[in-house]
């Protein structure tokens, strides 16, 4: 374990090495199905309901609204996706998983999935993985907490 002098554990010592491999991981997975990590975030975000809209898809993947038009429309043209005029708003447009898209997603995530299940391995049984998901999943909370956020993240 990286340790400071002062502050204990390094935590972003210990994390930043995980994320690089998990992003390097997933861009891999999705270049051998013929994807880019976003176009496979917006596949798997849009394949699971409700249907959202352009703008609503890319607030749920954290993309930038301008640069998802692009990748929509790669998408749309390999069959990927459709998109139609929304009846409640004719400014923006629902975005739709056709089969071929969900079978694509679906493929991709199960490689995903088992990339990922082999990088847990590592940790142990299964009650140890099971541990360290929990674990990860408070803090990605804690990252997401207003208080907490405005109390550590101040200029």
């Amino acid at each position: 374990m990286v340790l400071t002098r002062t502050a204990g554990p390094d935590l972003a010592g210990l994390v930043l090495p995980l994320a690089k491999t998990l992003t390097a991981l997933e861009t891999s997975i999705a270049r051998r199905h013929g994807l880019t990590t976003w176009q496979y975030a917006i596949l798997a975000a849009a394949a699971e309901p409700p249907w959202r809209t352009q703008g609503e898809l890319a607030g749920a993947i954290g993309y930038d609204r301008n640069r998802i038009v692009a990748d929509l429309d790669d998408l749309e043209g390999r069959g990927l996706v459709t998109r139609t005029v929304d009846a409640t708003d004719r400014r923006s447009n629902r975005i739709e998983v056709t089969p071929t898209g969900r079978r694509l997603a679906h493929s991709t995530a199960r490689d995903l999935r088992a990339g990922t299940d082999a990088l847990l391995a590592a940790v142990g049984p299964e009650h140890d993985r099971a541990a360290l998901l929990a674990a990860l999943e408070a803090l990605r909370d804690r990252c997401a907490d207003d208080g907490w956020r405005a109390r550590w993240l101040r200029r």
